[in-house]
């Protein structure tokens, strides 16, 4: 019996495979397994609701959807067995992905990927192309953006800084006035990571850190050296919360701090958009402004280059059903309905050519659109060891632990033992 795999409305003329297969097997189905990181409303609920629609229009087929937060998700899947692996599986491209490809655990998806290209952003499918080849399609785009509080900067006659001695400004006015210039929760290492990150793409121009992984700079270059200087000069000065290290972003408490107006501006990704309309509706609407991590003068980076990545969805290389499974991956990337549903809800979807549902979430898109340089996020693209060694070193920044120089010489020694991977 032969059965069509329907993958989405926009895509079905161009994508949809028949396969030799029966949608039942006598009283069972076909399973396919699908992991990802957002238990969140705004985006796992869109999921839930997209893999209920994959099942519909394909019959006899169930999505069976775990999730689990980023961390642990992260290690689970580095400990599992290729023969464990789900068969579509959350992933960020970059070094992270590629390390599986290597081991022989990721499909190639090129000619699916390749039949949507004209749907997608092809700066995040480009995270997952290695050798030529795609090994994942992306289904969220992201960026990282410096949030403040519209209400707290017209009180002190502030506007969001275009320049490092602006920023230096600003903090100097807000913490006169009992506030904290930056909300951050640094417990799971990634936050504080991407202003050190941001420093160093300012100081060293955009492709800094893929010069770096190339090994035609060192990871003591100087714009690292004085990124980690400034890093602790940040912390020293009382730009960040005390007890930063020990503070958890998956639970909300920078969110908060930031929400009740102890701290007056927040570096995080284009996420936090959906999950501060979710959370604090209040907020998102009346007194939440979007701006860039500003340029240092008289360094080669732009406040336009932007750090950025996407979420994406990868296969297994040993599904028992690859073509469903390639399908349930390209349509959760493309599904027209999921993907402005994502929009709606104040995430950035992959997908192109939809409305944004708000002038939040356009500028977001207008950010993304105008970059003059673009830099995967650093945790997601080095190779997993590289990423662990950046993201502990940071966070000994913000602990005061390590020096600058400890932290870069730790990097080039991890460099040195294990190598990197394109980025």
């Amino acid at each position: 019996m032969k059965k069509k795999i329907i993958i989405g409305l926009a895509a079905l003329a161009i994508i949809a495979t028949t396969m030799t297969s029966c949608g039942r097997q006598g009283d069972d189905y076909i399973t396919l397994h699908m992991w990802h990181i957002f238990g969140d409303v705004g985006r796992g609920e869109p999921m839930q609701e997209a893999a209920r629609r994959f099942e519909a229009a394909n019959p006899g087929v169930r999505v069976v959807i775990t999730t689990e937060a980023n961390d642990p998700y992260k290690i689970r899947l580095r400990t599992i067995s290729a023969a464990n692996f789900p068969d579509v599986f959350h992933s960020w491209g970059g070094g992270w992905l590629q390390s599986f490809v290597d081991a022989g655990f990721v499909a190639d998806i090129t000619d699916e990927v390749n039949a949507v290209l004209h749907l997608t952003n092809p700066e995040m499918v480009a995270l997952s192309n290695f050798g030529g080849r795609n090994f994942g399609i992306p289904y969220i785009a992201a960026s990282t953006i410096l949030y403040y509080n519209t209400e707290i900067f017209a009180r002190l006659g502030l506007s969001a800084p275009q320049t490092f001695s602006e920023l230096e400004h600003v903090a100097n006015v807000l913490m006169a006035n009992g506030i904290i210039p930056f909300a951050e929760a640094n417990l799971t290492m990634w936050p504080g990571a991407q202003h050190f990150v941001l420093l160093s793409m300012r100081l060293g121009g955009s492709d800094v850190f893929e010069r770096a992984n190339r090994g035609e700079i060192p990871f003591t270059y100087p714009a690292f050296i004085r990124a980690g200087e400034m890093v602790g000069e940040m912390v020293n000065a009382g730009w960040f919360p005390s007890g930063v290290n020990g503070l958890n972003w998956d639970t909300g408490q920078s969110r908060i701090m930031f929400y009740t107006e102890q701290a007056a501006m927040i570096l995080q990704t284009s996420a936090f958009l959906g999950i501060a309309r979710n959370e604090n509706r209040d907020f998102y609407d009346s007194r939440l402004g979007l701006s860039l991590f500003p340029a240092i003068e008289g360094s080669p980076g732009q406040m336009t280059d932007i750090l950025g990545g996407a979420n994406t969805f990868s296969v297994s290389a040993h599904s028992s059903h690859p073509e469903l499974a390639k399908a349930l991956a390209i349509f959760m990337a493309t599904d027209p309905q999921l993907q402005q549903t994502f929009l709606d809800n104040g995430f950035v979807a992959a997908r192109t050519g939809l409305n944004p549902p708000d002038a939040l979430v356009a500028t977001a898109l207008d950010q993304l659109a105008g970059a003059t340089g673009f830099q995967a996020f650093v945790d997601q693209a080095l190779s997993p060891m590289l990423s662990d060694t950046h993201r502990s070193t940071v966070q000994g920044l913000f602990g005061g632990t390590l020096t600058s120089g400890q932290a870069a010489d730790a990097m080039q020694s991890t460099f040195d033992e294990f190598g990197g991977d394109f980025l």
